[in-house]
């Protein structure tokens, strides 16, 4: 895709955010230059499955990017590296808050070689205030940010997830500021400085469980989105152990779902009748017990009834959802080798 085609990005993140935002920027087309110093490599490198000389995560989210390794601490790599920005449109770091002043690349610096330059400092906690130098990861901000209170198993005890939400939604979030930024740049022929904190991405997560909550009711008891509340909208274990999620919200589909089962004793005109305080759950349990994942998922697929069953990771490449979505593309390492990595989420129809 080339929708950022003449783009011209130096990246100076490590790990998982950044790398996240510049791979989709590099999907758009845009040209990424990726600088690490070999005093501060990118810790990506070595955690994991290794695959020529590096991890697989750092393939995946590298391997559209040009690499350079430049000790930009020294006289001459320091120039090297504000030659680099002096063409640039965007520069993109995730390091803590003043580091990169102190070594001669902050903000103030560079908008003077390039005073069009778009600058995203990627931090954990905001780049000022009470909280900018505080150590933190994905774990931290969803604590901060109140998605671990909403993540409780039935004991009341924090569920931690087996993914970065922060992380990844903090790199989308980079995206957002980066292309609009890039807006403005062209309207107005000026570039910029922006924070984005990790921590902060993911308050628009909290969306329905805030409206909840600021209209004084208890989200635990009242959203209908938990999986806790509704039968009509939970995950249920099948015959083969296997999973399914039902996500039946609106009457209309928890109603055909009681047609295609055969229980319309089960149909229901209000939404609260369907609460698992009224509900006996335990028979909608009992009837997924009947059959297996793959039995109920051909039974139920194009019924009209907001159901899917749910992968496990082994299952996603050969799963006909992703082929058909062609979720994952296949990419190259430096010598050749072919690794798999995920496409980006969204397909130009028409040009």
């Amino acid at each position: 895709m080339n929708l950022l085609e003449g783009i011209k990005i130096v990246d100076f993140t490590r790990l998982l955010p950044g790398p996240v935002c510049t791979h989709l920027l590099a999907q758009m087309g845009a040209e990424i230059i990726k600088i690490e110093s070999p005093k501060r490599m990118d810790y990506a490198r070595f955690m994991g499955p290794q695959i020529d000389g590096a991890s697989t995560l750092f393939h995946q989210l590298n391997h559209n990017k040009q690499c350079l390794n430049i000790d930009y601490n020294s006289l001459a790599g320091h120039q090297e590296v504000l030659q680099l920005i002096e063409t640039a449109d965007v520069l993109v770091e995730q390091f803590r808050p003043g580091a990169m002043d102190a070594w001669g690349l902050g903000y103030e610096k560079l908008r003077e070689i390039n005073p069009n330059l778009i600058y995203v400092s990627m931090t954990g906690y905001s780049s000022a205030g009470a909280y900018q130098s505080e150590a933190g990861h994905d774990f931290n901000y969803l604590a901060y940010g109140g998605l671990m209170g909403l993540q409780k198993d039935d004991t009341g005890k924090p569920v931690v997830p087996g993914f970065q939400i922060a992380d990844i939604g903090g790199a989308y979030m980079a995206v957002i500021a980066i292309q609009s930024a890039l807006i403005k740049q062209i309207r107005r022929g000026k570039g910029g400085c922006y924070n984005v904190p990790l921590a902060a991405s993911v308050s628009p997560l909290l969306a329905v469980p805030y409206s909840i909550h600021s209209g004084e009711m208890s989200h635990e008891q009242f959203s209908m989105i938990n999986g806790k509340v509704l039968v009509s909208y939970a995950a249920y274990q099948c015959m083969d152990d296997k999973w399914i999620s039902l996500a039946a919200l609106e009457l209309k589909f928890w109603n055909n779902f009681c047609e295609i089962v055969d229980r319309p004793d089960w149909k229901r005109d209000s939404q609260l009748a369907l609460s698992v305080h009224v509900f006996d759950k335990t028979d909608v349990e009992a009837l997924f017990k009947t059959k297996t994942r793959d039995q109920w998922t051909a039974m139920l697929k194009g019924k009209d009834v907001c159901f899917a069953p749910i992968l496990e990771i082994e299952e996603l490449e050969d799963a006909d959802f992703h082929k058909d979505a062609e979720t994952f593309v296949e990419i190259k390492t430096p010598n050749g080798l072919t690794l798999k990595t995920i496409a980006l989420p969204f397909k130009e129809i028409e040009a």
